[in-house]
């Protein structure tokens, strides 16, 4: 069948053929580490909202704390000694722990996790929650985390309707007050906010007083580190007081350390890079090969290896670029459909890009020196 065929229109598809599948695996290198990279960075980012929602620049956790659904409690009677202090402004006191949340539309029980929060001031910094404090005092009401992830129901879309929402929580009937900002995890898949008093009665085993976190706001001007260490002495070796950012690093650094999702999404990254690498090295090794003639011609015209090595790592850069274009466009839609399921921070970062275009410049690059040894060979007098 092939008769017919002119021989340069075969060779030309089969450089096409080539070409395709080497810019698709480069591609597919490209999608698998923006998405290793961003799911990672959106792990991180995620575990660490609630604390950075902190309305003050101290935080104070037991001695022994170690992740946020794994705290332990304290007596809030510590946060009395800071009362008197002129350095403070205002001491929060918060309850947290996972309850039972029942879907009032299916029935289904999830897991949620449960803030208590004073009501007289805001011990968090989320948008629309100080309006909704005086509502909070009530008895068996409750807000809810606008970002939550679709599975506990459509409660966004009663608000936005404007229909009462009524539901069991810990197995008791509670009502619905308003809707905050705060933002799901990998470990919590939406949030409740509930006063002290409504938390002491959803969580009957839990005793007043016996607080998870504390939140120091300090007087405008003074010095966060020295308050840190006075305040450290005044309260004992039962808790450690924290800043905001010593909050967040002491979570992360469970993740990072302790579970193995920093390994698995590391070595998703490193997997991709070598995915690409391999399909890069084999198409231009194959391609090198196939040429060994024409290139061996170009040595016998006076061409240096050098000149020869340079084209074939060109060849290796242009695949790059053809890959990673398309590539981060499709990485892109991926972002935002898990974005709009899992409620996770993920979002195409400039800087995570520029790291990402060199990587793939230097897995084809390297790819292509491995490549280019073949022309060493190209000898005339043998090829002829």
């Amino acid at each position: 069948m092939s008769q017919g065929i002119p021989l340069s229109w075969l060779q030309l598809k089969h450089e096409k053929m080539k070409l395709f599948a080497a810019v698709a695996g480069v591609m597919v290198s490209v999608v698998l580490m923006w998405m290793q990279l961003g799911l990672m960075k959106a792990l991180f980012a995620s575990a660490v909202v609630f604390h950075g929602s902190m309305n003050g620049e101290l935080v104070i956790v037991h001695s022994q704390y170690e992740h946020l659904l794994h705290s332990k409690v304290f007596s809030s009677r510590l946060l009395y000694r800071l009362r008197g202090s002129p350095d403070v402004s205002d001491v929060f006191s918060i309850y947290l722990s996972p309850g039972e949340w029942k879907n009032p539309w299916n029935g289904e029980m999830r897991s949620i996790q449960c803030y208590g929060i004073e009501t007289d001031n805001a011990s968090l910094k989320l948008p629309g929650i100080e309006r909704h404090l005086q509502q909070l005092r009530n008895t068996d009401v409750f807000l809810y985390d606008r970002m939550a992830r679709p599975r506990f129901g459509d409660v966004v879309g009663a608000v936005e309707r404007r229909e009462p929402v009524e539901l069991e929580l810990n197995r008791r009937r509670m009502s619905l007050a308003g809707v905050v900002d705060l933002g799901a995890s990998f470990g919590v898949d939406g949030n409740v906010l509930v006063s002290h008093a409504n938390f002491l009665r959803l969580f009957s085993e839990r005793k007043s007083g016996e607080i998870d976190v504390g939140v120091v706001k300090l007087v405008p001007g003074i010095s966060v580190v020295s308050a840190q260490q006075q305040f450290q002495k005044v309260l004992g070796k039962e808790v450690q007081v924290l800043t905001v950012d010593q909050f967040k690093e002491l979570e992360l650094i469970y993740w990072r350390s302790a579970t193995p999702i920093g390994i698995i999404f590391t070595a998703g990254t490193v997997v991709g890079f070598f995915i690409g690498f391999i399909v890069v090295y084999q198409i231009l090794y194959t391609d090198v090969t196939n040429h060994l003639p024409q290139y061996a011609t170009m040595k016998a015209m006076g061409f240096s290896d050098g000149y020869l090595y340079q084209l074939v790592l060109g060849q290796s850069v242009q695949l790059a670029t053809m890959g990673f274009i398309p590539g981060s466009l499709i990485a892109a839609a991926m972002y935002a459909g898990l974005r709009k399921v899992t409620q996770l921070p993920l979002y195409m970062e400039p800087m995570r890009g520029v790291f990402l275009i060199f990587a793939t410049i230097l897995m084809c690059t390297f790819s292509g020196m491995l490549a280019v040894r073949k022309l060493r060979s190209a000898d005339p007098a043998d090829v002829f």
